[in-house]
C-alpha cells in the first residue's frame, strides 16, 4: 500500500508516449442539497499535466513550457486545474480554469499537490483516506476535509490495462471509491457549508485517448457500482459539441467492465458481459446500464441534470486541431434492479444515493 500511495504523486515523464500522456488528479464530489435533496450539488476539480507543445480546452490555450523534473520525493511540472459545479439547478463552468507552475512531494506516508497561477493558489495534501483539499482565487474559494467513511470504500484501489506493451500504451489508476467530505465553497462573496461524500482518482494514460462511458453511484447503504466502457469506431470522428450527431453510432468496445459491491454480502461483484444504452429528455441524457455474470443480473438507469462540456483539442496536421469532448453529468438514480440467485434488490431497497456519468466522443 505505501508504494501504491507513493505512486499517487508522482509523475513518470521517462515512461511516456510522446505527446500523449496524461496525468490528473481527479476529485469528484456529491453534496446534500437541502433545498432540492433529490437533486444533490456536486462538484469536480482536477490537476492535470501532459507531454505535449499545445493544448486547448474550448477557448483556453496552454503552452506547457516547463520540462518536468522528477527527484527522489519531488517533482516539478506545469500543469490545468479545471472545475465544474453544479448547484442542483445549474452547472457553472468553467468554475476554475487556471494553468501555473505545480510541485508534488511525497513520503513518510503523506502527500501534496499544489499549483500557483496568477490568480489563486491550488493544492490539496493528506495521508491515506485522510485529505484536505483548498481552491482559492477573486471568484472562488473551495475549502474541504476528506476522511474515511468505512474501511471497504477508503481502500487504494489499483487498476489498469496494456493496449501495447513495447510502445507504453496503455493506462493506470488508483483511486478511492467514496469517502465522507465536509467544508465550505465560496462564489463571489456567498460562502456556505457542504457535507456529502468524495470519489477521487489518479489517471496516468498513454495512448491516443478513446471514447468511453462511465460512471460512479454510491448508496448510503455502503453498496456501490461503477462502470466503465472504452469504445472505438465511428464515435472518434465526431467533433461537434451538439449530442444530435451522425456519427453516434458503430461503437466497437476494447473494454467493459461493471462492478457492484454488496455490504451485505461484503463482496464486490465485476461483471463483464455489460451494455449501455441512451436516450434524451430537455437535450440530456439518460443512461441505461445492463450487466450479467452467471447467476448475477443488474440494471441501473441514471437520469442526468446538468452538463459541462470540454473541448481538449491538440494539433493535428496544421492547420487542424483534432480533439475529444469530454462530457461530465451529475445524475440521479431512478430505476435499479439487482439479482443474484435467490437474492433481489430494487430502488426501494437501495436507499439514498449519489450519482454521476460520463460520455466523451472524439479523440486526442
Amino acid at each position: 500500500m505505501q508504494k501504491e500511495f507513493e505512486d499517487l504523486w508522482k509523475i513518470f515523464p521517462d515512461n511516456s508516449l510522446k505527446g500523449r500522456t496524461w496525468h490528473w488528479w481527479w476529485w469528484l464530489f456529491f453534496f446534500e442539497n437541502p433545498e432540492r435533496p433529490e437533486y444533490p450539488r456536486q462538484l469536480m476539480i482536477l490537476w492535470g499535466t501532459r507531454n505535449c507543445k499545445k493544448v486547448r480546452i474550448n477557448d483556453f490555450l496552454w503552452l506547457p513550457a516547463m520540462i518536468p523534473k522528477v527527484q527522489e520525493n519531488h517533482a516539478e511540472f506545469e500543469s490545468v486545474v479545471a472545475s465544474w459545479y453544479c448547484d442542483g439547478e445549474k452547472t457553472h463552468e468553467p468554475f476554475i480554469l487556471e494553468k501555473g507552475a505545480t510541485e508534488t512531494d511525497w513520503g513518510d506516508g503523506h502527500g501534496s499537490i499544489k499549483m500557483e497561477s496568477e490568480r489563486g493558489s491550488y493544492t490539496f495534501h493528506g495521508k491515506d483516506a485522510d485529505f484536505t483539499l483548498k481552491a482559492e482565487n477573486p471568484n472562488v474559494g473551495v475549502d474541504l476535509r476528506m476522511v474515511k467513511w468505512n474501511d471497504e470504500m477508503a481502500k487504494l484501489i489499483p487498476t489498469g490495462r496494456v493496449f501495447l506493451g513495447n510502445l507504453n500504451m496503455g493506462y493506470t489508476m488508483l483511486k478511492y471509491r467514496a469517502l465522507l467530505t465536509h467544508g465550505k465553497i465560496r462564489q463571489g462573496d456567498e460562502t456556505i457549508d457542504v457535507k456529502g461524500r468524495a470519489y477521487f482518482q489518479k489517471v496516468r494514460i498513454s495512448s491516443i485517448t478513446p471514447s468511453w462511458y462511465w460512471a460512479t453511484i454510491q448508496w448510503d447503504s455502503g453498496a456501490y457500482m461503477q462502470y466503465f466502457l472504452l469504445h472505438a469506431g465511428i464515435p472518434m470522428l465526431r467533433q461537434q459539441y451538439s449530442h444530435n450527431s451522425n456519427f453516434d453510432w458503430g461503437e466497437k468496445f476494447i473494454g467493459k467492465t461493471l462492478n457492484f459491491y454488496d455490504p451485505n454480502e461484503k463482496k464486490e461483484h465485476q461483471l463483464k458481459d455489460v451494455q449501455v444504452s441512451k436516450r434524451y429528455e430537455n437535450d440530456l441524457p439518460i443512461f441505461k446500464v445492463t450487466a450479467k455474470d452467471g447467476d448475477i443480473k443488474l440494471m441501473a438507469e441514471m437520469a442526468t441534470y446538468g452538463r459541462c462540456c470540454w473541448n481538449i483539442t491538440q494539433p493535428l496536421i496544421w492547420p487542424f486541431w483534432l480533439g475529444v469532448f469530454y462530457n461530465e453529468y451529475p445524475a440521479r438514480l431512478i430505476d435499479f434492479k439487482y439479482r443474484n440467485g435467490s437474492k433481489k434488490y430494487g430502488m426501494e431497497d437501495m436507499g439514498k444515493c449519489y450519482c454521476n456519468c460520463e460520455h466523451t466522443w472524439g479523440a486526442v
